[in-house]
């Protein structure tokens, strides 16, 4: 569809999921604002997004921060008048045991991943009822299903994303909000390839073993999941909130 006119909001968007999902958006017409931890990173996202001729912009924001979040959202109304979607893509994924983990530690995955959606959706969404309407896609993971050894912060984060979509979708279901949540599998991006960059099997080789052990033959990339995302904001998928749509290359079907 086209999106000219609309305003959309991408978290974690100067790499891999989050940057392909800005792109997609761009791409389709819209007024893309690109968020992220490190302003370089965002700038050279919206960068090669406008020197293409599309529209961009970069805001560096910690999304763990109740401040930074706010800033976000005034300087894009300030900017456009208005917030059509919302993507909350932002993640952190240590590698942690429960017992060796710390609360500091703890507080750091579930802030990052869970309360930064919180933030965003509760102050897009009084933005979105007074203009008649909006959606909200939150990016979960397949950690939200089933789990690996190590990631119960990640795993109790994500499976929190799809239990507050829900009630998202519920709260605001009569006033035209939708929320639905994404859940990816294993994907070609930095935060996968970081994930086994101190072992000492060489990352190629790891990869390689990654892509062995999906059912589909291979790990997805950020533009397949770009793909679910526009599918799940869409007004052509008028009918569905509150859904959660799983893109895992077969992961979670296997025994």
């Amino acid at each position: 569809m086209n999106w000219a006119g609309k305003v959309v909001i991408v978290t974690g968007g100067g790499g891999g999921i989050g940057q392909a999902v800005a792109r997609r958006f761009a791409e389709s017409g819209a007024q893309v604002v690109v968020v992220g931890r490190t302003l370089s990173k965002v700038e050279a996202v919206a960068s090669q997004l406008t020197g293409e001729g599309l529209l961009a912009v970069a805001m560096a924001a910690d999304v763990s921060s109740e401040l930074d979040v706010t800033g976000v959202i005034r300087q894009t109304l300030e900017l456009f008048g208005r917030i059509d979607v919302m993507v909350n893509n932002a993640a952190v994924c240590p590698q942690i045991r429960l017992t060796d983990m710390s609360l500091q530690e703890w507080n750091g995955v579930i802030t990052n991943n869970l309360t930064s959606i919180f933030l965003f959706c509760r102050g897009v969404i009084p933005t979105m009822l007074q203009q008649g309407g909006g959606v909200i896609v939150n990016v979960s993971s397949v950690h939200a299903l089933a789990t690996l050894d190590g990631y119960s912060a990640y795993a109790a984060s994500k499976a929190g994303i799809v239990g507050l979509t829900r009630a998202i979708a519920l709260d605001y279901a009569k006033q035209n909000i939708r929320a639905n949540t994404v859940l990816p599998g294993a994907v070609r991006t930095p935060m996968l390839e970081s994930s086994v960059k101190n072992l000492d099997t060489p990352r190629e080789e790891i990869m390689k073993q990654w892509d062995q052990s999906q059912p589909i033959g291979r790990v997805g990339q950020p533009e397949e999941i770009a793909a679910v995302v526009m599918f799940a904001a869409s007004p052509d998928n008028s009918f569905m909130t509150g859904s959660t749509l799983v893109a895992d290359g077969g992961m979670t079907a296997e025994l």
